[in-house]
C-alpha cells in the first residue's frame, strides 16, 4: 500500500511538472513570432492543452489503453494519474505542431485538426510504444516520448508546413522575434517541466527516475553547449536564442533514452542532438526552402529520431537492471527495434496527417486570407491586441 501511494504521489508531481511545459512552449513560441501574432500563437498552445485534456481523458485513454492499461492490481489513483500524465503528453505533442503553423492558420481549422490529430496520430502511436502494441512487442523502447511525442509531432509539422504553404513574404522579408526574453523564460520552464517526463511508465522505480532526471539534465546541458559553440564558430558570436535552442534539442533527444542510459551516454546524446538539430535548422531547412515557422521538424522530428536511435546504441541494463520499464534485447537487435520504430512512426504520422489535412481542406480553408495575415492574427482572429 505504501509503495502504491508513492507511485501515485510521484505521478501527481510529475504530471504537474509536465503541465509546466505547456506555458513554457507558449512563452517560447509567443516570443519567437512577430508582435501582431503573439496572442494567437500562445492561444493555440493553450487550445492544444484544452483539446488534448478533454479528448484523451474521456475518449482516448479508454479506447487506446482500456480499463486495464496499467495493471489489474493497480488502484484507481494510479490509473487516473497515469491517464492525466498521458493527456499532458498528448497536449505537448499537439502544442508542438502549432509551431509550424503560426502566423497563418485559422483558429477554427486548428481546433478541428487538433481534435482529429490526437485520436488519429497520437493515440495509435502511444498504444504502439506505451500500451503493449506491436512496437512494444518488437522490443522498441521509448521511455518518455521521443517517438510518441516528438517524432510524431515533428513529422506531422513538416507535412502540415508543406501542405499549407509558407507565410506571406517568407524568404523575402525579415520575420524577427518580438521578445527573446519570453523565449528564454519559456525554455527555462520547459527544462523544469521535462523532469516530469522522467516518471516514464507508471511503475518506474525511484532509482530509475533519479537516473532519468540526471540523464535529462546532462543531455540538455551538453546540447546547449554544443549548439552555442557551433554558432560561435560559424557566426563569430554566440546568441541566447542559440543556447536555449540547443537546450530544447537536448531535452528532446533525452526523452526516449532517459531511463536507460548513464550520465556519460547522456552527454554523448546531447552533443549529437546539438550538432544534428543545428545543421537541420540552419542548413537543411534553407536548402529545401520549407517554412517550418518555429523549426518543429528540425528540433523535435530530428531530435526525436536521434533519441530513439541513441537508445538503441546506449541503453544499458547496468542503468535499468530490473527491466520494469522495458526489455533489453542487446545490441544490435535493440538498434534494429529502435530503427523500425522511427520508420514506422514517421511513415504513419506523415500519412495520417496528410489525410487529415486533405479531408479538412474539403470543408474549409486552413489558412487566413492575405488581408488577415498582413493585419496580424491577434486582431483578425480574436479582435485583441497583444502590444499597444
Amino acid at each position: 500500500m505504501m509503495r502504491q501511494q508513492e507511485h501515485i504521489l510521484w505521478l501527481v508531481v510529475s504530471t504537474t511538472l509536465v503541465m509546466l511545459t505547456l506555458p513554457g512552449v507558449a512563452l517560447l513560441y509567443g516570443g519567437m513570432v512577430r508582435k501582431k501574432n503573439v496572442l494567437n500563437t500562445m492561444g493555440l498552445v493553450f487550445l492544444a492543452l484544452v483539446l488534448a485534456s478533454l479528448e484523451w481523458l474521456f475518449w482516448g485513454e479508454p479506447m487506446v489503453f482500456g480499463s486495464d492499461g496499467v495493471g489489474a492490481g493497480d488502484s484507481q489513483g494510479v490509473r487516473t494519474s497515469l491517464a492525466l500524465h498521458r493527456a499532458m503528453s498528448g497536449a505537448l505533442a499537439l502544442a508542438l505542431v502549432t509551431g509550424t503553423l503560426v502566423e497563418r492558420v485559422r483558429f477554427l481549422f486548428f481546433l478541428l485538426f487538433g481534435l482529429v490529430w490526437i485520436g488519429v496520430v497520437y493515440g495509435p502511436v502511444a498504444h504502439w510504444l506505451w500500451g503493449g502494441g506491436w512496437l512494444t512487442n518488437l522490443g522498441s523502447l521509448d521511455f518518455a516520448g521521443g517517438a510518441v511525442i516528438h517524432l510524431s509531432a515533428g513529422v506531422s509539422a513538416l507535412v502540415a508546413a508543406l501542405m499549407i504553404g509558407p507565410r506571406k513574404g517568407y524568404g523575402r522579408i525579415e520575420m524577427i522575434p518580438n521578445h527573446l526574453p519570453f523565449a528564454v523564460c519559456g525554455v527555462g520552464l520547459m527544462w523544469v517541466g521535462w523532469c516530469g517526463f522522467s516518471a516514464g511508465g507508471a511503475l518506474s522505480s525511484m532509482n530509475t527516475v533519479t537516473s532519468a532526471l540526471v540523464a535529462i539534465h546532462v543531455a540538455a546541458a551538453a546540447s546547449a553547449l554544443t549548439w552555442t559553440l557551433a554558432e560561435w564558430i560559424q557566426r563569430d558570436k554566440p546568441t541566447a536564442l542559440g543556447t536555449v535552442s540547443g537546450a530544447v534539442a537536448g531535452l528532446v533527444a533525452s526523452s526516449s533514452a532517459a531511463g536507460y542510459v548513464g550520465p556519460l551516454a547522456a552527454m554523448v546524446i546531447g552533443i549529437g542532438a546539438g550538432g544534428l538539430c543545428y545543421m537541420v535548422v540552419n542548413y537543411v531547412k534553407l536548402i529545401l526552402g520549407y517554412d517550418d515557422s518555429l523549426d518543429v521538424f528540425g528540433m523535435h522530428g530530428v531530435g526525436g529520431a536521434w533519441s530513439m536511435i541513441a537508445t538503441g546504441l546506449f541503453a544499458s541494463t547496468a542503468v535499468n537492471p530490473d527491466g520494469s520499464d522495458g526489455l533489453f534485447n542487446g545490441y544490435p537487435y535493440q538498434l534494429f527495434a529502435q530503427a523500425v520504430a522511427v520508420l514506422a512512426v514517421s511513415a504513419f504520422a506523415a500519412g495520417a496527417t496528410f489525410l487529415v489535412i486533405k479531408i479538412l481542406q474539403m470543408v474549409m480553408m486552413p489558412r487566413v486570407d492575405e488581408e488577415a495575415e498582413i493585419m496580424g492574427l491577434d486582431l483578425a482572429q480574436h479582435g485583441e491586441k497583444g502590444y499597444s
